[in-house]
Formats: structure tokens, C-alpha cells, sequence
């Protein structure tokens, strides 16, 4: 933590600020002051809050050194990342139902909580983080920040890092504003010296339009929202709170669909991989790498980035339940689980053989039957083509969304 007597002074000027939903206009303008007037400025912002709230200023001295920009997309880490955010929450409402469909895909996500929900719900809190998800500061009460001072905009950082710490005993690392109001001087300041990167989106789902009770039609609405990027980097807004989101639990399931359809793996918004998991979700086909088991024989494998059972199974021409088998003390005891690295054991097998129900030779132009937890990207490996090639030969089959596959269709298998 940083004293007030040897804080520096930060005079940042941006341009371009969002016009927030409320109507209050940003301050473009330069703001020209003394040093003094910038000094006093600050003591204001970051040493009054720690007197009002009676707590240390809050630093995430455990993540990396902050991103000094707003994130409207992850960085270009890897070749397609997309980050899954999640707002407003925690409630028991949704979020139990929003972290069993990510759990089920193997998928993390980033949680932007408010404060008040997570001490109200801490149980949430530690069930986000004990599933491999990151956290990311979301204000206590959800106010427009720009209409607070600098000093409130402090304490409402402060309170909400207080209540996850004492939650979770993690700090968070990344954070939104409410309304997407965090790029004037004084928030951006605040949240970069607290050790946060700000996360904007790139795509919206505006889930929270929702209308009342299940629709399948406002589903498909997210899932067009959440899935047509215009970067191969996408970062997604939904929500877990502020409302009933039985809407987005129904789609969450076809958006994991369709961007692992296209090859894409799932990050933090700073494009990393969350610990704990596959490094976040699984992509297309898994490729051995050096040292690692070839298609038709035993050996090793080595867990990279976007790998799932799933995906590895079908590379090697076997299922993911032989493979946690014979696993399962490496992998422990949820399969959704992998470590980037880890090496499993992949026992003899052929990857020209397709497995239980689908057609019994790998060759051009045989059916296959689509089956539970079926992607393009991991059938298309099964058979040595590409997901691309497999949707254009069943696009009249399965219809406009790649990601949408219904258990028991008959796909072709085309020419390699």
C-alpha cells in the first residue's frame, strides 16, 4: 500500500469519454490546475477514503501490473480469445445456474460483483473463485461514478475489494464501472493505482432488456448479440444480477457453442489464462505438440491453452471418459479441470476409428450422429478435416448457427 506522504501526482487528460445513459455529459475539456490544487486533489481521492471507511486503501498486489488502458478487447495473447464477463451479481437467483453451465463446458469466466451482493452472498463469492473464475470489482452500491466525488469514488472501490477480500481472501484484478463509466482522470487513476485493469466490452449482449418469463426468441436475440464479433478478441457483457436472467442461463450454453465452433479460447479480459481450469474452456481439435503422443499410439499428451477432455479424446480416436480414466489421479476429481502443461497418458488407440455412435468407418461422405457434448471442432478432428469444411457439407442440416447442434442428427462427413 502506498502512503499519502509519498503518493505522486497523476494529471491524466483523455478525450473520446462515453456520453453515460443518464445524460450527464463527460468533461472533455483540459482542466488546468497548480500543483498545489493537484496535490490536495489527490490526497483527496485516495487518503480521505481510508479515513471514511476505516480500512487500508485497497491494492491487488497479487495480480500483475495493471493494463494503463481501458480493455475493450482482450489483448491479442493467442490467435481468437474471448473473455465471458458477468455483471452485478452475486445472487443466488442466477448465479448458481450461470456457474453450473460454465462448469459443465469447462468454461471460466470474470465475475464483476458489486460489493453489497458479495456480503450479502459471500457463499457465491467463494464458489466463483473456488471454480476457477476471477473476480472483478464492480462498486459497492452501482452508482454512475462520475456524479461522486473523488473521494466516494475511492471508498465504493475500497468497500466492494474489502467485502471480496473478506469473502474470498482473493483481490480482484480487474474493473467496471456501472454504466460503463470508467474513463475520465479521476476513476481511471483510482483503479489503476489500486492495482485493477478497467474492463470495458466489445460485444453487449443486453440481456438486460429482458422480458418477463422464458423466451426463446430474446435468447436467440443474446445469442446474435454475444456472438458476432467484429475483432477476433471479443470481450462479453452479460449479467448475473440486477433481474431475472433465466433468458441468459438459457443461452450461455449456445454462445460457449459457438465460439468454440470457430476456435476461439476463453480468457480473463487481459487475455490470460485462468488458473484452475483449461485454461479456460476448450477450443477446436487439440494438435499434439513436441514430445506428445501421435494419433494411433500411446504416450503422452502436454495440456496447452483451449484443450479440453473432450477435444484430446478426439484426436486420438478415444472418448473423454476412457481418457479421465485413466487420468483421473493426474486430473483429480472434476474432468472439467486441466492445468496447462500437465501431462496425461493417452493409450494406444486410432484416430481413423470412430467411436460409440457415430458411423462405423472413418471415410468421405459417412454419416455421423451427433451426440452429447458434440462440437464441430471436436467431430471435425475425429475425422482429420476441419469444423469449416463439416458446416459447409451440413449447413442445410444444421441451418445458420455452426454452434447449434441437436443431439441424434446425421451429419456427412466430407472429402479430406
Amino acid at each position: 500500500m502506498q502512503h499519502c506522504a509519498s503518493l505522486p501526482v497523476h494529471r491524466i487528460t483523455r478525450q473520446g469519454d462515453r456520453v453515460p445513459t443518464t445524460g450527464v455529459a463527460p468533461n472533455h475539456g483540459r482542466v488546468r490546475v497548480s500543483w498545489l490544487a493537484a496535490m490536495a486533489v489527490t490526497i483527496v481521492a485516495v487518503c480521505i477514503p481510508q479515513v471514511i471507511s476505516g480500512v487500508p486503501t485497497a491494492r491487488a498486489d497479487s495480480c500483475p501490473a495493471p493494463i494503463q488502458a481501458v480493455l475493450d478487447y482482450t489483448p491479442p495473447t493467442l490467435e481468437r480469445t474471448v473473455a465471458l464477463t458477468f455483471d452485478d451479481g452475486p445472487l443466488p437467483e442466477n448465479t448458481p445456474q450461470v456457474l453450473d453451465v460454465l462448469r459443465a463446458r469447462g468454461v471460466k469466466a470474470t465475475f464483476f460483483v458489486t460489493g453489497s451482493n458479495v456480503s450479502a452472498h459471500p457463499e457465491l463469492a467463494r464458489r466463483i473463485v473456488a471454480e476457477g473464475h476471477a473476480l472483478g470489482n464492480h462498486t459497492w452500491s452501482h452508482p454512475n461514478l462520475d456524479q461522486l466525488s473523488p473521494a466516494d469514488q475511492a471508498a465504493e472501490m475500497d468497500r466492494t475489494t474489502q467485502a471480496i477480500v473478506t469473502a474470498t481472501g482473493v483481490e480482484p484484478c480487474f474493473f467496471r464501472a456501472p454504466y460503463g463509466i470508467h474513463r475520465s482522470a479521476s476513476i481511471t487513476s483510482l483503479a489503476w493505482e489500486r492495482g485493477m485493469t478497467i474492463t470495458d466490452w466489445s460485444e453487449d449482449s443486453r440481456d438486460w432488456e429482458t422480458p418477463p418469463g422464458n423466451s426463446p426468441s430474446f435468447q436467440d436475440l443474446i445469442v446474435e448479440r454475444a456472438t458476432v464479433p467484429d475483432s477476433a478478441h471479443p470481450i462479453v457483457l452479460m449479467h448475473d444480477g440486477g433481474g431475472d436472467r433465466q433468458n441468459t442461463v438459457a443461452a450461455l450454453d449456445r454462445i460457449i457453442s459457438s465460439y468454440l465452433a470457430r476456435g476461439f479460447v476463453f480468457t480473463d479480459p487481459a487475455g490470460r489464462p485462468l488458473q484452475g481450469g483449461p485454461a479456460v474452456g476448450g477450443s477446436g481439435a487439440a494438435k499434439p505438440g513436441p514430445g506428445t503422443a501421435e494419433p494411433g499410439s500411446g504416450g503422452t499428451y502436454t495440456v496447452r491453452p483451449g484443450d479440453t477432455l473432450s477435444a484430446i479424446a478426439a484426436r486420438y480416436g478415444t472418448n473423454w471418459q476412457q481418457l479421465y480414466a485413466a487420468n483421473r489421479a493426474a486430473i483429480g476429481p472434476d474432468p472439467a479441470h486441466l492445468r496447462v502443461g500437465q501431462q496425461l497418458t493417452v493409450a494406444g488407440a486410432h484416430s481413423g476409428t470412430p467411436s460409440s455412435g457415430s458411423s462405423s468407418q472413418s471415410t468421405a461422405g459417412s454419416p455421423y450422429m451427433v451426440r452429447p457434448g458434440d462440437t464441430l471442432s471436436a467431430i471435425a478432428a475425429r475425422y482429420g478435416t476441419n469444423w469449416q469444411q463439416l458446416y459447409a457439407a451440413n449447413r442445410a442440416v444444421i441451418g445458420p448457427d455452426p454452434a447449434y447442434l441437436r443431439v441424434g442428427q446425421q451429419l456427412t462427413i466430407p472429402n479430406r
